[in-house]
């Protein structure tokens, strides 16, 4: 099977890339691909708890990212990023798996397709 990694470095707020990426991956998830929806350096922060986007006027990008993991993507977060930004890789929403840089690079290498955001 073709496997398809959707790589999102952008914050989660001030630009569109994890709402544009959500939206592509959830329509790749309708193929029979394997699908791997990865976010690390400032993407990390879409992970981070108790946060208040509606306080901006922002749409919570969590919420969308959950939607992945209900379509059976398999939802990646950079544990080295999230460590460097303070956020703990043991306090991920359900459905999101910690990989290291290692994880990360053996991911890119056998994809058949990187998708940046």
């Amino acid at each position: 099977m073709k496997s398809v990694l959707f790589l999102v470095r952008t914050a989660p707020y001030g630009s569109a890339a994890i709402p544009e990426g959500v939206r592509a991956c959830m329509g790749f998830a309708t193929m029979p691909l394997d699908l791997s929806f990865l976010l690390t350096d400032d993407a990390t922060w879409a992970l981070a708890p108790n946060q208040k986007p509606e306080s901006i006027g922002a749409a919570s990008v969590l919420s969308l990212i959950e939607g992945l993991v209900d379509a059976d993507v398999k939802v990646l977060a950079d544990r080295e990023a999230m460590e460097a930004r303070g956020l703990r890789p043991d306090n991920l929403p359900d459905g999101v798996s910690p990989v290291t840089r290692g994880e990360l690079a053996g991911l890119v290498r056998s994809s058949h397709a990187i998708l940046t955001y």
